[in-house]
């Protein structure tokens, strides 16, 4: 049993779909909130697990709500970590969106002054029955939805996304290969490492003949330039020096060789549908 009384086992989590996103925080921040309105038609009961009590200096309003409006757990129903308010749906559910809700202009770049959207809110969770229909944790850009008995949520979702650079797609690897290579719609795993994302490629090659895919990656270099915010300027930064004194690659491999035909095939096949599904701008060519 859980703290709060409930199996463990209800808590299980399963999504089948997830956010990709083509924009920045601002972005996934606005098509989080939005989800969690749509899972709400849906859910019957919403978590929202902060960072902190006191969000009064950076977001007086959610403060507000917080105080007058939705339920504050017991410490000992949250395991004594985190701080949780419950939302009993459907009546809390503008309250909710209302504290989730950025209200502050945007200052040095997306957020600006609103980044406790991002860092002070640390889950939030849409359940039904018990079991978690959406779940984020803004933090790690993980915005997720278990559909599996309500494909109606999904089509919801989208329909809410639409004017956002956000796709709403289906979880787990689009397409496989060799010891460990993975293809997902926000990932690329080479054999021999982690996964890097799409969102830095700039271009991928196909060479059908020697069964390989090429991919030009936006050099760190690029990511400091564009990047709008000031601390991961910073961050960034610091990493290409670093991997520069070390004389290590700033980048992930550039080449993926395939030894089977249809592995290669379906990787291929994988990346044409991730980009046309996600959005994301790099070229495919044939070589």
């Amino acid at each position: 049993m859980t703290t709060d009384g409930e199996p463990r086992g209800r808590d299980e989590w399963s999504p089948t779909h997830e956010v990709a996103s083509t924009g920045d925080r601002a972005d996934e921040v606005a098509a989080d909130t939005r989800l969690v309105a749509v899972a709400c038609e849906f859910g019957d009961e919403a978590r929202l697990t902060m960072s902190t009590d006191d969000v009064n200096d950076r977001s007086p309003h959610t403060q507000r709500v917080l105080d007058a409006e939705l339920d504050r757990l017991p410490a000992d129903a949250s395991d004594g970590a985190n701080p949780i308010w419950r939302a009993t749906l459907p009546g809390d559910a503008d309250a909710l969106v209302r504290a989730l809700t950025v209200a502050d202009p945007e200052v040095d770049g997306p957020l600006g002054e609103a980044r406790w959207r991002v860092w002070d809110v640390q889950r939030i969770e849409v359940r039904h029955d018990g079991r978690p229909i959406y779940r984020s944790i803004p933090h790690h850009a993980r915005f997720e939805l278990a559909a599996g008995e309500r494909p109606e949520l999904v089509e919801r979702a989208r329909e809410r996304l639409t004017d956002l650079p956000c796709a709403v797609v289906p979880t787990g690897p689009v397409a496989t290969w060799g010891d460990g290579g993975e293809l997902t719609h926000r990932t690329l795993r080479f054999e021999a490492g982690s996964g890097a994302s799409l969102a830095h490629v700039r271009r991928v090659a196909v060479d059908r003949d020697r069964r390989e895919i090429v991919v030009d990656w936006e050099s760190v270099g690029e990511r400091v330039r564009d990047e709008p915010n000031r601390a991961l300027r910073t961050v960034l930064r610091a990493f290409a020096w670093t991997a520069d004194r070390l004389g290590a690659s700033e980048s992930p491999p550039h080449r993926v060789a395939f030894g089977d035909g249809t592995e290669f095939r379906r990787a291929v096949e994988g990346v044409e549908t991730v980009r046309e599904r996600v959005g994301y701008d790099f070229e495919v060519a044939e070589v």
